[in-house]
């Protein structure tokens, strides 16, 4: 793969590809085409970012011409369904950790008005979005990026930083700075889970375990 990627014919669709996985994110389709806070809205919104789960997807068959093994999509096994249990435990052991430790020592407080927009819309939704997040952002800022920018350069500590980098980056306009020490965690403990294994699966499980719990708590705390 890391061969391949140097050669300059499979170099552009890479480069490329890191631009939609980033960039259409980053330009606010989502709330561009559908403004506001309605449920119909809302599922306006999350389609969209199935959307761009969907054309990385196609762009990685149709144009790299690459099997999705090759940004860690692959069949689940029991060790993806095991690790991604216990690395969920372990993201929200470290959601603990801030709220209850870190936070308070450096006199800080949890976004509690962004957790009640997502907490307000119906379950379902609430499940739907959750679901979401864990499969699309582990598609494009996990295993997509960390491959790619592997193959590019040969260094993977290289896609590793950057990856966390981006992650984090992407919830500051939504969550504010201080809830980035929770993001932080998140983002190193999945790319630690995704650089072990090279399976995308076991960090959408993680990510997707952990968002919902912790969000179905704050649910019932409201």
């Amino acid at each position: 793969m890391i061969a391949a990627l140097r050669d300059r014919r499979m170099a552009w669709p890479a480069i490329v590809g890191l631009v939609l996985a980033w960039g259409l994110p980053e330009i606010g389709i989502p709330g561009r085409l559908f403004p506001g806070d309605a449920v119909a809205v809302r599922i306006g919104r999350e389609a969209i970012w199935w959307a761009f789960g969907a054309i990385i997807l196609c762009w990685v068959v149709f144009v790299e011409r690459l099997p999705l093994v090759s940004i860690g999509l692959r069949p689940p096994r029991l060790g993806t369904i095991i690790w991604g249990i216990v690395f969920a435990i372990l993201l929200m052991a470290s959601f603990m950790l801030s709220y209850a430790v870190i936070f308070p020592a450096l006199g800080l407080h949890q976004n509690m008005r962004a957790t009640h927009n997502i907490i307000a819309v119906p379950f379902w939704l609430q499940y739907a979005m959750m679901l979401r997040a864990g499969v699309i952002e582990e598609i494009l800022y996990r295993g997509y990026p960390i491959e790619r920018i592997e193959g590019l350069t040969g260094r993977t500590w290289l896609a590793a930083v950057v990856s966390v980098a981006i992650f984090i980056a992407v919830h500051i306009s939504y969550w504010g700075y201080a809830q980035l020490i929770v993001v932080a965690f998140g983002a190193v403990l999945l790319t630690a889970l995704y650089l072990w294994r090279r399976d995308l699966p076991a960090c959408m499980i993680a990510h997707f375990l952990a968002d919902f719990v912790g969000f179905a708590l704050a649910r019932l705390q409201s």
